[in-house]
């Protein structure tokens, strides 16, 4: 099968009849995510605590009624197919991640920044999966990974030079930014290839999954407590707003607000609550929604459509936070966005590339 036919098929699964509603859930969910995260981090930039804390609530508690069943004295949780241990080990690096990411947005790192910089993470993982899992990697993959490397490091010295202008304090804060990220980068990396290997032995257990990395993670946050406290004040005392007027503002979802009948919106409109409280609930949902349409689209697309699809949401959701919020992004920043798309596009044709097996040769 050559790589153009693949493409077609690639083409083909995103135009499904059954993938519209999917899309939907994942651009307009993970999107509207993105502009309610960075309302948040622009009026409470050190409420990345808070901010994960009630992400990881929301999907636990939603996702609790999948893992319980009726026992003989009341309900209780469902035999995991999964060993308990594996899941430990699961939540403490992706609770580590999440937490060092959304922290990271309070010391001078702007979103577009972020969105860039996470997409950096495929040198990380195809370093660490050459040397912790034996993989092989084609020639075109090298060069795209180089290429998404190399248009992280010029948005990052572009995003340097601004912090630099600003002072020697903002400098020493994007710094520890940056340092954040990269250690995101690295233990996101290891997850990533520790869950490949547990998906591989065990089935593709997502529901389970997305459970557990986020129930077993809550007491993690008494750790925070005192910070998450004191945003929670931040929170109570900011800006008194309609719930109406706040999603209006919402790119895509303004307008499918725009859809309810007239007596509905009256309605919410009567409930003033403080800006940052609605747009950290604005966040929690859209969150879940975005997971899960990355996680239906696992079941119904090869990994290689799950990957195109996530690529043009996080330039979506890019252009969305540059655009939108005016976000400074000066000519070497686009430039390495350029090389972030390319190498993208290029490492994606490289895996459409059927591999030549050992029966291939033999046939041959």
């Amino acid at each position: 099968m050559t790589s153009s036919s693949t493409f077609i098929g690639v083409l083909a699964q995103i135009i499904a009849p059954e993938l519209p509603i999917i899309l939907s859930l994942i651009f307009g969910g993970c999107c509207s995510n993105v502009f309610a995260l960075e309302v948040l981090v622009t009026d409470a930039p050190k409420s990345g605590n808070l901010v994960t804390f009630a992400q990881f609530l929301f999907v636990a508690l939603e996702g609790i009624r999948h893992q319980l069943e009726w026992g003989t004295y009341g309900p209780r949780f469902k035999k995991t197919v999964v060993p308990i241990y594996n899941w430990v080990l699961l939540v403490i690096l992706f609770f580590t991640v999440s937490v060092l990411n959304n922290l990271a947005l309070g010391y001078h790192i702007s979103v577009p920044l972020h969105i860039i910089f996470r997409s950096g993470g495929l040198i990380v993982n195809m370093i660490m999966g050459a040397i912790i899992l034996g993989k092989r990697y084609s020639f075109g993959q090298i060069i795209g990974v180089l290429c998404v490397t190399f248009g992280v490091i010029l948005a990052t010295l572009d995003n340097s030079n601004t912090s630099t202008q600003a002072g020697s304090s903002s400098t020493t804060e994007f710094v520890t930014g940056i340092s954040l990220l990269v250690i995101a980068m690295i233990l996101s990396a290891g997850m990533g290839l520790f869950q490949e290997v547990t998906y591989k032995k065990y089935g593709k257990q997502w529901r389970e999954g997305l459970f557990y990395t986020h129930f077993l993670a809550l007491p993690c946050f008494l750790l925070f407590f005192k910070d998450i406290q004191s945003q929670i004040e931040t929170y109570n005392m900011s800006t008194m707003a309609p719930l109406m007027t706040v999603f209006d503002e919402v790119p895509l979802l303004g307008s499918i607000f725009h859809m309810i009948p007239p007596i509905i919106a009256d309605y919410l409109n009567l409930f003033i609550v403080p800006k940052l409280w609605a747009y950290l609930f604005l966040n929690m949902i859209t969150q879940y929604i975005c997971i899960a349409g990355v996680n239906r689209m696992t079941a119904v697309c090869t990994s290689l459509t799950l990957n195109l699809v996530l690529n043009l949401r996080k330039f979506t959701s890019l252009v969305i936070s540059i655009i939108y919020f005016e976000n400074a992004f000066g000519l070497v920043a686009q430039i390495g966005s350029a090389f972030v798309i390319f190498g993208t596009l290029i490492y994606t044709r490289a895996g459409l590339k059927k591999p030549v097996t050992s029966n291939d040769k033999k046939s041959s």
